[in-house]
């Protein structure tokens, strides 16, 4: 189910051109054949033997895109780590569901975010490296995790910075209007969605309103060390302090 999720997510929405869209997989070297092979078979149950003919997998908005798109996978060392996928239509700007392994990390496909059908996976020793490999990397604005493990969860949790981060499922988050969708750092700044968006778009105005009936006397030049003594307990809200430098039982705040 996890592996039919990430191609809903990857290639059914919008072909990868979406913002919250996976950019890459992280997984154990272990699991790889078994993702793969269970990844080509849900593309293929999802959009047939021939996904420039289905209807159900999006075109590249335009030319421009489909040509960056061309361009990451046109890098020697990227188009070598193909292992499904990688044709290009650029009549009907149509690229196939593509699968790559451990492409160099310093590709472009790797530093930039992909917008479109393309899936690069990286392999770990064990789950946990991805940890320090996504804190590596400029915080994302939507981080998915498969796992049923509760210590990795909370540590995904406590040591990652990202907008969201959704457990065993992807996107959902955003269509969800009780939760603020955002990003972080890199990512953007800010939350909206429900009241979040008024909230977020809304300026809330500062109004007070003082009486004249008591004044901070010790707010007044010209200035002096019972003064300073004074302001500085009125910071730590020590009152009593305040009371008694006032009345002169006390010398030091």
């Amino acid at each position: 189910m996890a592996t039919k999720r990430i191609v809903w997510g990857k290639f059914g929405a919008s072909a990868g051109q979406a913002c919250i869209g996976i950019d890459y997989i992280l997984v154990e070297k272990k699991n790889l054949s078994n993702l793969v092979e269970l990844l080509k078979k849900y593309i293929k149950q999802c959009f047939g033997d021939d996904p420039n003919g289905s209807n159900s997998m999006s075109k590249i908005i335009n030319k421009r895109h489909f040509s960056r798109l061309k361009s990451l996978l046109d890098e020697h060392m990227v188009k070598s780590s193909v292992v499904y996928g990688g044709l290009f239509d650029e009549e009907n700007l149509f690229i196939e569901p593509t699968i790559l392994v451990d492409p160099p990390l310093d590709a472009a496909i790797m530093t930039e975010e992909i917008f479109g059908p393309l899936l690069p996976i990286i392999t770990l020793e064990k789950i946990e490296d991805s940890i320090d490999f996504i804190r590596s990397r400029p915080s994302p604005l939507a981080l998915y995790a498969f796992t049923k493990d509760n210590n990795l969860q909370k540590r995904l949790v406590s040591e990652t910075s990202s907008g969201s981060l959704t457990f065993n499922d992807v996107i959902l988050h955003y269509v969800v209007d009780t939760l603020p969708f955002g990003g972080t750092g890199g990512s953007g700044f800010g939350r909206y969605h429900g009241k979040y968006s008024f909230d977020n778009f809304s300026h809330e105005k500062v109004v007070l309103t003082r009486s004249f009936f008591i004044d901070i006397w010790f707010r007044y030049p010209p200035w002096n060390d019972k003064k300073l003594q004074l302001i500085k307990s009125g910071l730590r809200f020590d009152y009593l302090a305040i009371v008694l430098i006032a009345l002169g039982l006390k010398r030091k705040a």
